[in-house]
């Protein structure tokens, strides 16, 4: 196994147990909307990784990041395991060589 499949397998495997880990001191009704994040965070992740498409692995790493943010921060179970999936998704993506970030080229402007 490629260490970026290692990553990859450690993202959804926190990811998965986000969901069943307590989400306990968010604002009443936070909860839902982060596991939604995190159930179309690994849609995304799992088509991208399958397609190699940068794009969709972005998308699911900020579907990750919006279902931490959602409800406010705090160190409940749910939000660390989901902190560390995105955190696995990013070095999976870095290990197998997918730029999460469209590449820049350097030139002279365009006019």
């Amino acid at each position: 196994m490629s260490s970026g499949r290692g990553w990859s397998l450690g993202a959804a495997v926190l990811a998965l147990a986000s969901l069943g880990l307590s989400w306990a001191g968010q604002v009443s009704g936070a909860a839902h909307p982060a596991r939604a994040a995190i159930v179309v965070g690994l849609l995304l992740g799992w088509t991208g990784y399958r397609r190699r498409s940068g794009r969709l692995l972005a998308a699911a790493a900020g579907a990750g990041v919006v279902g931490v943010l959602s409800g406010g921060l705090d160190a409940s179970p749910g939000r660390v395991a989901l902190a560390g999936a995105v955190v696995c998704l990013v070095l999976g993506c870095r290990a197998a060589g997918v730029p999460l970030l469209p590449r820049r080229t350097v030139g002279p402007p365009v006019s």
